[in-house]
């Protein structure tokens, strides 16, 4: 787990190469939902409408670097660039985000680095207040619930979404001569490139997050499980409100609603730039 200090690790930076882009700095973090995402939407043949879309952000980290220069594609998690920003700690102070809003919710901590351009950006799913990224962690990252309608003959379809990171999102190792290759850290980090964020002191850090977009993989509601299934019942704290069925916590179940539980996790776990976005800007 990375909670090193970047300000120190910058501040031997500067002294070994002279720079003055190094510049140690703090700001504000704030992350919310996106505009429009209490809207109904179609996808797939279905018009959804979430009533309930909520993530819990452990931690946010920028890197310097372009994705080339990390470790985007090892079973490393703490990347090899050079880190300039981090927000060590969970979003929000009052709870997990609530996706449905775009009122700006508070980090529970400031965030600290170098006055730097990042290019690479990171969201750790994780509680850290029950663990570390590397360890069991019995947080619910993200809690759905919404109705989604076929388009076809205008079924209505109630469901509910709990997603934990654990063994049910383990990539099992291919080759048992290298084992770790997928670490479930890996799993808990969302890795994104392409940006170009110049950091400054006493700025702000805005985090907006679309949970539409995690559907984009084609879920289709009408073969789901029953929430009273056991297949619906893998967390001791399922709660999906007033839903019918759920789309289950695992990559690995079988039988009803197996697929979606896959599509579900890799909408959230691979959405990248259309689905989480950065901004930094002077604080209002």
């Amino acid at each position: 787990m990375r909670w090193f200090a970047v300000a120190t690790a910058a501040a031997l930076l500067a002294a070994c190469n002279g720079t003055t882009g190094d510049n140690l700095i703090t700001f504000d973090a704030f992350a919310s939902g996106a505009a429009g995402a209490s809207q109904p939407f179609t996808v797939s043949g279905f018009n959804i409408q979430l009533t309930t879309a909520t993530m819990l952000i452990g931690a946010v980290y920028i890197d310097q670097d372009a994705t080339n220069a990390t470790g985007f594609d090892t079973p490393v998690c703490i990347d090899t660039g050079l880190y300039s920003a981090q927000v060590p700690g969970s979003c929000c102070t009052g709870g997990p985000v609530d996706l449905l809003s775009t009122t700006p919710q508070a980090f529970s901590i400031g965030g600290n680095g170098t006055a730097d351009v990042g290019r690479t950006w990171e969201l750790w799913l994780f509680d850290p207040a029950s663990g570390d990224i590397n360890t069991a962690n019995t947080a619910q990252v993200v809690n759905l619930q919404g109705a989604a309608t076929r388009i076809s003959d205008g079924a209505v379809f109630t469901f509910g979404a709990i997603v934990t990171i654990n063994d049910n999102r383990l990539i099992p190792d291919s080759d048992p001569s290298q084992p770790g290759l997928n670490p479930i850290c890996k799993q808990r980090v969302i890795q994104i490139a392409g940006i170009d964020l110049q950091l400054f002191q006493g700025g702000t850090l805005s985090v907006t997050i679309d949970p539409r977009v995690w559907f984009d993989e084609g879920i289709d509601f009408s073969t789901l499980p029953l929430v009273t299934s056991a297949a619906c019942q893998l967390d001791a704290n399922s709660d999906y409100g007033t839903a019918e069925y759920c789309i289950p916590d695992s990559n690995y179940e079988t039988g009803l609603g197996a697929l979606q539980g896959q599509e579900l996790f890799t909408g959230i776990h691979t959405g990248g730039g259309a689905a989480y976005s950065v901004q930094y800007a002077a604080t209002q």
